[in-house]
């Protein structure tokens, strides 16, 4: 999710519905993370990120739902997805989207019920450095209550790691649990 930020066309996978929208050099990075299937899959859309603050919009479906009295709340599960992806929009917007990150850590703590749509997720950027970057994030129902807080850790890194050639290979039979 929120390893997305390097915006080079060539680390896009050829296969990738999205390739043909590559990012434009005017365009705000939310916009090309708005175009990728990580956010649309989820039906969430960031409306913006700049300067270490990100807000994300949510109009959950019943296919996000199932938690709570009667089964109408927005699950942890999906709450926790988009708090991954507006905590990460907020330290990408510290470079543009141009810089490689993953998270380190995410710490969801569910307040109230997410009943009333649309939610909305507000990330700020509290503290870090070169490399390490703590951030904060709060979802609000439509009816302005906080439903959930989260924390997170992120790491950026210069530029993108390569995966080494078995990283994808089964481990041995004798290492197979």
């Amino acid at each position: 999710m929120s390893d997305e930020s390097d915006r080079s066309a060539a680390d896009i996978p050829a296969d990738d519905a999205d390739a043909a929208n590559a990012p434009s050099p005017d365009q705000p990075f939310y916009e090309y993370w708005n175009q990728r299937a990580f956010l649309r899959w989820m039906g969430a859309r960031i409306s913006h990120s700049a300067d270490g603050h990100a807000i994300c919009v949510f109009e959950p479906g019943a296919h996000h739902r199932g938690a709570g009295v009667g089964g109408r709340a927005v699950t942890g599960a999906v709450q926790a997805y988009i708090f991954d992806i507006v905590t990460g929009a907020a330290v990408a917007s510290l470079a543009d989207g141009r810089r490689p990150q993953v998270t380190v850590s995410l710490d969801v703590t569910f307040e109230l019920p997410a009943y009333d749509a649309p939610l909305t997720f507000e990330a700020n950027v509290q503290g870090g450095g070169k490399q390490l970057f703590f951030v904060e994030g709060v979802c609000h129902d439509a009816n302005g209550r906080v439903t959930a807080r989260a924390r997170a850790i992120y790491r950026r890194f210069e530029k993108r790691l390569t995966t080494p050639p078995d990283a994808d290979a089964a481990p041995p039979p004798s290492q197979q649990g």
